[in-house]
């Protein structure tokens, strides 16, 4: 909704509702929505929402561009220096879960003795969603550690985060 045009944003979900049933669906930007998607971008997904038919028949000869192959390189997540904790978000400054999400990584850095690196992702950045495209993040916000998956749309315990950083750790 972001990032891309509306077009883009019209052909995603004719394409998402060709894909799901349609009973009992409701299709919702989730608990947030970034503050400068482009208002043609809302127009659009609920105009094809309304008309998906008339909406896939003018969207026929189009074609979307991949505005998110930016050439992202993922860290070498088996030689690093130490534990990297990347925490994957909406925006934690605008996302209630998603600041609870990084809070607990923070805590967890300071609980710590030993040095560890924390990184937020945040989906309003290209760059971000790009880096999640290449990992397979699939839901937010998610905690991962030394590029594997420990926590998903589950806010860690200090103690849970700990124990995680901990177990990644070890040779």
């Amino acid at each position: 909704m972001l990032h891309g045009s509306q077009q883009d944003n019209m052909k995603f979900v004719v394409d998402w509702l060709a894909e799901l049933p349609a009973q009992n669906l409701i299709l919702a930007p989730g608990c947030d929505m970034p503050y400068d998607v482009p208002p043609q971008n809302v127009i659009g997904i609920v105009e094809a929402i309304r008309q998906p038919e008339a909406t896939r028949q003018a969207l026929a000869n189009y074609a979307a561009t991949d505005a998110f192959d930016l050439g992202v390189e993922l860290p070498d997540y088996a030689n690093l220096e130490r534990p990297l904790v990347e925490v994957f978000t909406i925006d934690s400054d605008t996302c209630a879960a998603c600041t609870y999400m990084f809070q607990a990584a923070v805590r967890a850095r300071q609980a710590l003795d030993t040095p560890i690196d924390v990184v937020e992702y945040k989906f309003t950045q290209k760059e971000t969603i790009a880096r999640s495209r290449k990992l397979g993040v699939q839901q937010l916000p998610s905690i991962y550690i030394n590029g594997q998956l420990r926590f998903s749309s589950i806010i860690p315990s200090t103690n849970a985060l700990l124990a995680a950083i901990r177990e990644a750790s070890q040779p």
